[in-house]
């Protein structure tokens, strides 16, 4: 019976610790209208201010990537291939964040609108520019 009780209890605090670790990235629609379609909502300007700076895991179509947003307007992408330095802001404007990188073609600045997912973790990103679908994210626990 003792051994059943602590198999129990191993049990119970085994799925919640599994669920955070093994958290799957949700699929988004492929484009802003699809996404407001859905009726997901966008973030504000002050609701991204309070979300940056920090360390957020990204799902995209390159792969998982991290990114480490920093308090001095420096951004730090990490990923399979390298690591690459930037910039990050809040426009305001148009109620979205902005990075901008140096790539091996040029420069590139990308704005991206962010809506939170039904499951309250996770986070779409759309370029603002094209109104297409850029990637999936969420805060890092690490």
């Amino acid at each position: 019976m003792k051994r059943l009780c602590l198999l129990c209890l191993a049990g119970a605090l085994a799925v919640p610790f599994a669920s955070v670790c093994a958290q799957e990235f949700p699929s988004a629609p492929p484009n802003l209208k699809g996404i407001e379609a859905k009726g997901l909502p966008r973030l504000s300007t002050e609701e991204l201010k309070a979300l940056f700076p920090d360390v957020v895991n990204f799902k995209g179509s390159t792969g998982n990537h991290k990114m480490t947003f920093k308090s001095d307007g420096s951004v730090v992408m990490t990923t399979h291939k390298q690591d690459m330095t930037g910039k990050w802001h809040i426009d305001e404007k148009n109620n979205a964040y902005c990075m901008a990188f140096n790539f091996k073609k040029g420069y590139g600045e990308y704005c991206f609108a962010v809506f939170r997912a039904s499951d309250g973790t996770h986070y779409f990103d759309y370029d603002i520019q094209n109104g297409f679908y850029a990637r999936t994210w969420r805060r890092s626990t690490e």
